[in-house]
């Protein structure tokens, strides 16, 4: 059992110590490429201090405590639709909803091309018709979502 111990002892001092193990740059094909040995002629070491491997913190100069994310804002005057978080978009769009602000091309993203579009004035409206008699509208002013609507048939 002791020899045993022993030998699994010895063995995790010998990964411990493969863990802190050169990283070499090297150009292939204009690429740059990172490699455990050296890669080319014109490798280079890199110095550098490897994560702690327990209990180890990636400092980003941030206190995780106080933290809140700054508000982004669309102030541009060329861009009249409000600005929508990506994570909250993304999200919109797997989930194929739509909300107040999007631009036309996120809604095909979510909802796919439509089946008819209507324009007057500065007004645009998609119309997404199904099979059974029910259809959802999108209406557009100044390229954003304004509102939108269904119809949905009951037999």
């Amino acid at each position: 059992m002791l020899k045993e111990v022993i030998i699994s002892t010895v063995l995790l001092l010998a990964l411990s110590v493969n863990a802190s193990a050169a990283v070499y740059k090297c150009t292939v094909d204009g690429q740059a490429v990172f490699s455990d040995e050296p890669c080319g002629e014109d490798a280079k070491k890199l110095d550098h201090e490897p994560a702690p491997l327990i209990g180890g913190q990636f400092d980003t100069g941030t206190n995780i405590e106080f933290y809140e994310p700054e508000e982004q804002s669309n102030e541009s005057a060329s861009d009249p639709c409000p600005y929508i978080n990506s994570t909250r978009m993304r999200r919109l769009q797997i989930q194929n909803k739509i909300t107040r602000g999007m631009k036309p091309t996120d809604v095909r993203r979510s909802w796919g091309s439509p089946s008819s579009i209507s324009t007057g004035g500065s007004s645009t409206q998609w119309a997404y018709h199904y099979p059974g008699g029910s259809a959802n509208y999108v209406y557009f002013a100044h390229g954003c979502v304004s509102d939108w609507s269904g119809y949905y048939r009951t037999h």
